[in-house]
């Protein structure tokens, strides 16, 4: 693994937080450009900016308060309790905390400008799940979140708790790969779209389903079985899948849009 990305003296960058950052820079880049390419006159690219902003800050927050508050009897009993809460740059953020803090901050600002939520969750919704890809990437590389034992010959030790693991699931890049496939199904849905919230609450479901298939992996090692076989992250992953699936049901017939057409007919451009 490769933690850390250059160390002079006593000034470390982790290549964790700087991964981290890639990803956010390339989430908000992405909305910013589909946003002007839209121009939808609801929603300003600079809306989308300074609501990004506000996702990032509070997802960051939300994924780690969530993450210590798992983990809180690891976190209590450390030596250098409590400054360990506040290393963000070291890893342990909770995908579910980073979820629900960036959206509560979506909201609020859309309420806040009187912007339509449902616009601006189908817009992020894309930058969202590449930018949960490439941050596995730094998951990899920082040698958490992997996976159980496994004879595969891609399975690989990850340095933890001071000793290598056995040759284990690298589910960071399992993950990573899922979601970049997810990604671009949610860019091709982007400009197909028949109603809000439809990219979003595809979104949610490929979200859980990609959580889903990695807890198989990671279930007694990273996480617990809690009942009928299955962790709290996956049954937060049903709930999760369900409520889209309600949410879907709900705003086909509330809510419906022209898809964003491509390309015109040729009959329709001499119009």
């Amino acid at each position: 693994m490769f933690p850390i990305l250059f160390q002079h003296g006593s000034f470390v960058v982790h290549t964790y937080g700087v991964v981290l950052m890639l990803a956010f820079l390339v989430a908000l880049g992405r909305a910013y450009t589909v946003a002007k390419r839209q121009n939808d006159p609801g929603i300003h690219p600079d809306h989308v900016l300074d609501v990004g902003i506000w996702m990032i800050g509070c997802g960051v927050l939300g994924a780690r308060l969530l993450f210590v508050a798992i983990s809180w009897s690891q976190y209590r009993h450390a030596a250098d309790f409590p400054g360990n809460i506040f290393k963000v740059w070291e890893g342990g953020l909770s995908f579910h905390g980073g979820l629900f803090g960036g959206i509560a901050a979506a909201v609020v600002y859309c309420l806040v400008k009187r912007i339509s939520i449902l616009k601006i969750a189908d817009l992020f919704a894309p930058s969202v799940m590449v930018a949960y890809a490439i941050g596995r990437i730094g998951c990899l590389l920082n040698g958490c979140c992997y996976g159980g034992p496994t004879e595969m010959p891609w399975g690989m030790r990850f340095f933890d708790d001071g000793h290598l693991t056995v040759r284990s699931h690298p589910t960071q890049l399992y993950a990573s790969l899922l979601s970049f496939v997810f990604f671009i199904g949610l860019v091709w849905l982007e400009r197909r779209r028949s109603y809000l919230g439809q990219v979003f609450c595809w979104y949610l479901i490929g979200a859980s389903v990609e959580r889903f298939l990695m807890e198989i992996w990671r279930a007694g090692t990273t996480s617990d079985v809690v009942a009928l076989g299955l962790t709290d992250v996956q049954w937060l992953c049903l709930a999760m899948a369900s409520v889209a699936l309600v949410g879907m049901a709900i705003l086909r017939r509330k809510y419906p849009v022209r898809p964003v057409m491509t390309h015109l007919p040729r009959e329709a451009a001499t119009l």
